[in-house]
């Protein structure tokens, strides 16, 4: 079959998850990992054998003269996205048997994953908009089941709820985009929606702007954007290797890569939205990871900032340099968030006091002796997160920075927030370095790391290298993905600026210097007191924004809510007792009166009869001459009767 790698692709998670769950619980996590290198193997050789805008569509829904199809599609981009998302669940999937090992609910947890990545391949994979969504709702429903694995806790079926609450908040956008383009265009295939060019088609501009927003609305949810950023922190109740697929490499990923598909269908004021957005968001999320404890809660906070990042290039008009940065940023923070994980599962497997805490980094110092290892990877992931040179993160932060400093559509605030940013990332993941593997050592035992979670933290810190990009590390216009992503519309690459990476690295290298004066050398710590009465609060609360909702909308809605508790008791309930008490005494009524009216006016016939029967009978004694005395008595009266008529 010419589509078989898709196929594969497509159907292989699947598959897993429904064996990990109803055949092979034994062995779920090996039958996972099996599958994910299956699917890898798939994506691999369909990069080299499967033909670019290649694919097929079959007839889905038909209705009168409207028809549905729903189909696959292969390009550049799909091929980079499902390697990158291939390669991340399979070490994932590693990762997790060592991590995972002592949990009872193993076959649910490694079939969840299973689901999750058939449902990411087919958002990847997905030809139209329609079948697209059907994916982007299962990739919800999935995350769901993930984020709210240890439902038997407090907090994560909350997390979880909350999650899925607000991607439906964006999901309403993406409705709003599919009616408006089949409306006007009777078809939801992208690449023909893209040919006929939305931008510049009859379509009215009000139209088109509102289309456009409600399709970045759908991104908004799924890559946590301003202001529906909040549910992700909240999301790291779920397992960490759940964090490290979801919340860096895929689900929310997913709005950036659907960003770049739409692309050429968003009209220049809806890019001046996306950028403001994501300008807003990437100050806001790397603010907020300063005054952070929880070493998840960093990290999430971090994937919230970077997305900002993405988003912003989408808006200055350079999708391909937001894809570019999904593909590095999907590895190095991976990467980050299975070192967390590795040294939250230290903890879980040495640390057995009550009410220790493994992921506040306040309980934790000295690992890099212990965790030699995770400490490697872990130093590597982060200098590729801060933006120097040499690592793959520089390379594509460089790209969209570059593009920023060219969009002249944009606020200049949005430029100023990308760079301040560079700044704060370096020293919030500085902080959290220095506190967790240097500082003041923490007691604790040795410990051996597994290869299960070696492999994982090797392979990703290799690919947050540059070098895996681009032959020349420096230069973010010689990496390879650029020259196979050239036939792609809006491919724009942005001027290079001279002043703008020696800028950037100044920021990033002040931002680790800080962090290490502060944590490590103990000093500026009058600086940073100051600076903190002002703005501890505001970055530990995250703006105050689950407050703002809490009073917007969740404490309106407890009021609706409990007024209508006190409506349905108080009023409904009791119009519906009073009917039924009514019922009851009229039916006690009814009765009485058929017992005694009724019934008693039928015995009283029956009585009359009876009675008038018995008189009667008398006559009837069979006695002649008494027969003959009342016929004669009857004849007189008959002639009495005619006496008195005439």
């Amino acid at each position: 079959m010419e589509n078989i790698l898709l196929y594969i692709i497509l159907f292989a998670p699947l598959v897993s998850a429904a064996l990990s769950y109803f055949l092979t619980k034994k062995w779920a996590g090996e039958t996972l990992v099996g599958f994910s290198l299956l699917v890898l193997l798939a994506a691999i050789m369909a990069w080299f054998k499967q033909p670019v805008s290649s694919g097929f569509e079959l007839d889905w829904i038909l209705a009168g003269n409207q028809n549905f199809s729903i189909g696959l599609y292969y390009d550049q981009l799909a091929g980079i996205m499902t390697i990158v998302v291939a390669i991340v669940a399979l070490l994932v999937a590693i990762f997790s048997m060592e991590y995972m090992k002592h949990d009872g609910g193993q076959p649910r947890y490694f079939a969840m994953l299973g689901l999750f990545a058939f449902s990411m391949y087919g958002i990847v994979l997905a030809s139209n908009l329609l079948l697209t969504f059907v994916f982007w709702e299962l990739v919800g429903f999935s995350s769901y089941l993930l984020i709210g694995f240890w439902f038997e806790k407090d907090a994560p079926p909350i997390s979880s709820f909350k999650a899925f609450l607000m991607n439906k908040v964006g999901d309403i956008g993406f409705l709003l985009g599919i009616f408006i383009l089949y409306a006007f265009f009777k078809t939801l295939n992208i690449q023909e929606l893209i040919g006929l060019d939305p931008v510049n088609a009859a379509i009215p501009n009000g139209l088109l702007i509102a289309l456009g927003i409600g399709l970045f609305l759908a991104a908004v949810g799924k890559s946590a954007q301003f202001p529906l950023q909040t549910w992700l922190p909240d999301a790291m109740t779920g397992p960490t290797p759940v964090s490290a697929l979801i919340h860096a490499a895929t689900m929310v990923a997913a709005g950036v890569y659907l960003m770049v598909r739409v692309f050429p269908m968003l009209a220049p004021e809806v890019l001046t939205v996306i950028g403001i957005v994501g300008g807003i968001t990437a100050f806001m999320g790397a603010f907020a990871a300063f005054a952070q404890n929880d070493i998840k809660k960093i990290l999430a906070f971090s994937t919230v900032s970077q997305l900002g990042y993405m988003i912003m290039a989408v808006g200055a008009g350079f999708p391909v340099a937001a894809f570019i940065h999904l593909t590095t940023h999907a590895f190095f923070k991976a990467g980050l968030f299975l070192c967390s994980g590795s040294i939250i599962h230290y903890y879980h497997e040495t640390n057995h006091t009550a009410g220790f805490d493994p992921q506040d980094i306040r309980n934790m110092g000295g690992l890099k002796k212990l965790l030699p290892f995770t400490f490697m990877a872990f130093t590597l992931c982060m200098l590729s997160l801060a933006g120097l040179p040499l690592f793959s993160g520089f390379l594509s932060k460089e790209m969209i920075l570059n593009g920023l400093v060219s969009a002249d559509h944009l606020p200049s605030f949005v430029l100023v927030f990308g760079f301040a940013s560079v700044f704060m990332t370096a020293a919030y993941m500085a902080r959290l370095y220095f506190k967790v593997f240097f500082n003041q050592q923490v007691a604790g035992e040795k410990y051996a790391e597994a290869v299960s979670v070696k492999v994982p933290l090797l392979t990703l810190s290799s690919l947050s290298i540059g070098f895996v990009f681009s032959m020349n590390p420096l230069s973010p216009d010689d990496s390879w993905l650029l020259s196979v992503l050239t036939s792609y519309k809006g491919i724009g690459i942005a001027d290079h600026f001279v002043w703008v990476p020696i800028l950037s690295i100044g920021l990033a290298l002040s931002g680790l210097i800080f962090s290490y004066l502060y944590i490590e050398r103990k000093m500026l710590s009058g600086l940073v007191s100051g600076v903190k009465s002002l703005t501890y609060n505001l970055s530990n609360r995250n703006f105050y924004l689950d407050d703002i909702y809490d009073v917007a909308f969740v404490s309106g809605s407890k009021t609706l809510a409990k007024a209508a508790y006190w409506w349905d008791q108080k009023v409904v309930d009791r119009v519906v007792n009073l009917m039924g008490k009514t019922q009851v005494v009229l039916a006690y009524l009814i009765g009485w009166f058929d017992r005694r009216i009724v019934d008693g006016g039928v015995r009283l016939v029956t009585w009359l009869v009876n009675f008038a029967g018995n008189r009667t009978r008398q006559v009837q004694g069979g006695n002649l001459q008494n027969y003959l005395a009342w016929a004669v008595f009857g004849v007189l009266l008959i002639f009495y009767f005619f006496e008195l008529m005439t």
